[in-house]
Formats: C-alpha cells, sequence, structure tokens
C-alpha cells in the first residue's frame, strides 16, 4: 500500500512539473476517493483513537474523578495495611509502562477497592508483584507486573524488594508508586527515585499533586514526612 501512495505521489509531481491538467484532475479524483476508502477501512482504529484521546482527557481535567480513583485505591491500601497485606500500586504518567504491563496480567478493569483487595490477597493467584493504573480514565491495565529493582547503594538496607522495586521504577520513569507494607502496616509513595512517608492525608495530597503536575512533581515533596530513603 505505500508503495502505491509514492507511485501516485510520483506521478502526481510529474503532472504539474509537465501540466498535465487531465492526470492532474483524474488523481485529484482519485485522492478524494481515497481518503474516504482509507476512513472505512480504517474505521475502527480512528474510532478507538479519538475515544481514548477523550477518556485520557477526561481523566487528567476532572480533577473529581482524580480523587475518587485516589480515595478508591487509597481505602483499599488502608484495608490491606490492618490485614497486613503488602501491595505496589503503579501510576503510569507521560512515559508509558506497557513493557512492564505487557509481561502482567492483562485486566483493563474500572479501579475499585474490591478489586484492588482480592488482588492482593495472599491467596491469589495475581498478588505477587505491582498493579498498574494506566492513563486512560484511571483503568487497572494490568496486575503480576515485575518492577526493576534499585541498584542505589545509598538506600537504607531495612527496605525490602517491595521498596527497592518501587524505587526502581521511578528512578526509571516518570510514574509515582504507592507502596503498603504488611511489615510497617503502613502506606508510603515513591517518586523520582523517592520514597517519601507520612499521614495518610499526606501521601494522598503528594499524590494527587504528582498526578495533577503540581508542586509535588517539580520539587522535593517538602510537605510530606521527612522520614525518608
Amino acid at each position: 500500500m505505500l508503495m502505491g501512495f509514492v507511485l501516485l505521489l510520483a506521478l502526481y509531481l510529474v503532472s504539474l512539473i509537465l501540466d498535465l491538467e487531465a492526470t492532474q484532475l483524474l488523481l485529484d479524483n482519485l485522492g478524494q476517493s481515497l481518503v474516504l476508502v482509507l476512513v472505512v477501512l480504517f474505521q475502527t482504529d480512528i474510532r478507538n483513537g479519538l475515544a481514548q484521546i477523550g477518556v485520557l482527557t477526561l481523566f487528567r481535567e476532572n480533577n473529581q474523578q482524580k480523587r475518587d480513583v485516589v480515595d478508591n485505591i487509597l481505602q483499599a491500601c488502608h484495608v490491606m495495611t490492618q490485614q497486613r497485606i503488602g501491595a505496589l500500586i503503579v501510576f503510569e504518567q507521560e512515559v508509558g509502562l506497557k513493557n512492564y504491563s505487557d509481561r502482567g496480567t492483562q485486566l483493563n478493569a474500572k479501579v475499585s477497592e474490591p478489586l484492588l483487595l482480592s488482588i492482593f490477597h495472599p491467596t491469589s493467584p495475581l498478588h505477587d508483584g505491582a498493579v498498574i493504573i494506566n492513563a486512560k480514565g484511571g483503568l487497572l491495565s494490568a496486575a503480576q507486573c515485575i518492577l526493576p529493582v534499585s541498584m542505589n547503594s545509598l538506600l537504607s538496607s531495612s527496605l525490602g524488594t517491595r521498596h527497592r522495586a518501587a524505587i526502581g521504577l521511578t528512578e526509571e520513569t516518570d510514574a509515582a508508586v504507592l507502596i503498603v507494607s504488611e511489615e510497617r502496616r503502613e502506606v508510603s509513595l515513591s517518586y523520582r527515585g523517592q520514597l517519601i512517608r507520612g499521614e495518610n492525608e499526606d501521601i494522598r495530597k503528594a499524590l494527587l499533586e504528582v498526578l495533577s503536575g503540581g508542586p509535588s512533581s517539580r520539587v522535593d515533596l517538602q510537605h510530606a514526612s521527612s522520614n525518608r530513603i
């Protein structure tokens, strides 16, 4: 198909140079018909692309929807700390995480507290690894995703694999990662290679600012607890 386009373009240029009006008219009409043919052939892809753009814009601009998604997730995290269940919850941002989500178990499900609790329950076959919340409307795209473990020698020896994996991903991408520790029974946030601990409301505020491109995404999250890496 590409070769056909190239040949038509070359023929059109030749007709312009040689001033072949009949050929130009024929190619003009053919070009208009070709546009319609392409729209018909790729209508599904075009529709899906426009839908994804619309959903992406909605999630990024609809602050209430964003808060609802974050609150659902943090409520699930609170329950998991009470039940001593560990979890890794990744928020994809500008840098795509398809390489990680494709290696996990595809879900593409609406985020909810019951869904997260069922995924991370120790008896669930999906509880190992991280879940990824993609940028398309806050959907949970995949579970059982393996994250890169940070090799930073300056990290505290008290940090386990879960925290090091969260830090590792945020060292390489602009993702934000919530970590639920079953041992400490606390929720922390990793962003830009840092581990931020604080009260639940501090974590919520920091996460919302990061996802909104606010101050926390540009500075060192000064309002969160100073108990860091």
